[in-house]
């Protein structure tokens, strides 16, 4: 009897121990004070961590301006390109400033005027232009004088600005009358030019003819 009785006691025993057993088993891995992420939630992480330091990288390139390696940002190619100074256009030269005349500025010429330009352009001033000029309408669009031929123009030692002026009766003679471009050259075999602008040359009224006699 006793026997039975004591395996009965130890068995009651086992039954009171098995639900500790069964919770202490059914606890999240981890939960036992050490901090364990799931292969789920490292993945998460490692995205948070990526995206972190992209937004980082990008802010400091911002601020200081250069690339990712320190290096300073590369210049936009248009704000690199040595700019091109414009031609003013009119019909007499200033012989104190050497440009046109600020009073007689105008872009529309007829065979009565004087055609003059100067420019400032932004490098130092060349010992020779070479200036181009192409009929933009009015006309065939066309280069009507190309800037590698015999109107290469000699700037005058020590001049401040490029400046010229001739008949614009010889423009009208060669070019016709329209819509022109000109574009000037440091060099006949360079791709872009130092100064550029536009002019009008203008017909001269057609006279009108005299009534002719009654009979």
């Amino acid at each position: 009897m006793g026997t039975r009785a004591n395996r009965n006691q130890a068995h009651g025993v086992r039954q009171r121990l098995r639900p500790l057993r069964d919770r202490a088993m059914a606890r999240r891995p981890g939960f036992d004070g050490k901090f364990s992420l799931s292969p789920r939630e490292r993945r998460i992480l490692g995205w948070v961590v990526a995206l972190v330091l992209v937004i980082g990288i990008a802010l400091v390139v911002g601020l200081l301006g250069g690339d990712a390696d320190g290096a300073p940002a590369a210049a936009d190619g248009s704000a690199s390109a040595s700019a091109v100074a414009q031609v003013a256009f009119g019909t007499a030269i200033d012989a104190g400033t050497g440009e046109v005349a600020v009073d007689a500025r105008t872009d529309r010429f007829t065979s009565a005027d004087a055609f003059a330009y100067s420019v400032r352009p932004a490098g130092p001033i060349p010992a020779t232009i070479y200036v181009e000029v192409e009929r933009t309408g009015g006309g065939p669009v066309e280069v009507v004088q190309g800037p590698a031929n015999d109107w290469d123009q000699v700037v005058a030692p020590e001049s401040v600005t490029i400046a010229f002026s001739v008949p614009a009766a010889d423009l009208l003679e060669v070019f016709g009358p329209g819509e022109y471009r000109m574009r000037i050259f440091d060099d006949p075999a360079a791709t872009a030019p130092i100064a550029e602008g536009g002019f009008i040359l203008v017909a001269d009224p057609v006279p009108a003819s005299a009534p002719s006699g009654s009979p």
